[in-house]
């Protein structure tokens, strides 16, 4: 079942079984976006994991959540907010130009992306360790040899 609620000028859709957003899969600037369960065929289970790689990104005037929700009910794409209606459809085109957007797909390369810094920042830790604790040992492997030499002086 295909349901909304307004968000300012536009409208958010997503589907959901109860009515309840809390219980939905729909399409935003974050990708598919899935809240609490949502029962769906397998023909539209298909249809979610496919939608970013045969759309691409998010984008509120040209692949947005409505479009989102009538491709997964329907195999076909439409908006009426932005074919239909003028305001939302100009409104749309604005935010277009300064929205970021982020795929399913773009979200895994972040993740990834991320992941690769922290582990190189951790080796790059792990390098540091080690040669303030060599740069030590020598400190005090000069300092035993002097006092072993001074030892030898005295005796």
């Amino acid at each position: 079942m295909v349901i909304d609620s307004t968000l300012g000028i536009a409208r958010h859709y997503y589907l959901s079984e109860d009515g309840n957003f809390n219980n939905s899969v729909g399409w935003g600037s974050a990708g598919v976006e899935w809240h609490g369960t949502v029962e769906l065929t397998e023909e539209e289970l298909k249809r979610v994991h496919e939608y970013a790689d045969l759309f691409g990104e998010y984008n509120i005037h040209s692949n947005n959540c409505e479009m989102f929700a009538w491709y997964i009910k329907t195999g076909k794409r439409y908006s009426g907010q932005t074919q239909e209606i003028r305001v939302t459809k100009f409104g749309a085109a604005l935010v277009q130009i300064v929205q970021p957007v982020h795929t399913v797909r773009s979200i895994k390369y972040l993740e990834i992306e991320k992941s690769i810094v922290a582990h190189l920042e951790g080796n790059v830790q792990e390098i540091r360790q080690n040669k303030l604790i060599e740069e030590q040992a020598k400190r005090d492997d000069f300092w035993a040899k002097r006092d072993a030499e001074r030892l030898k002086k005295s005796d």
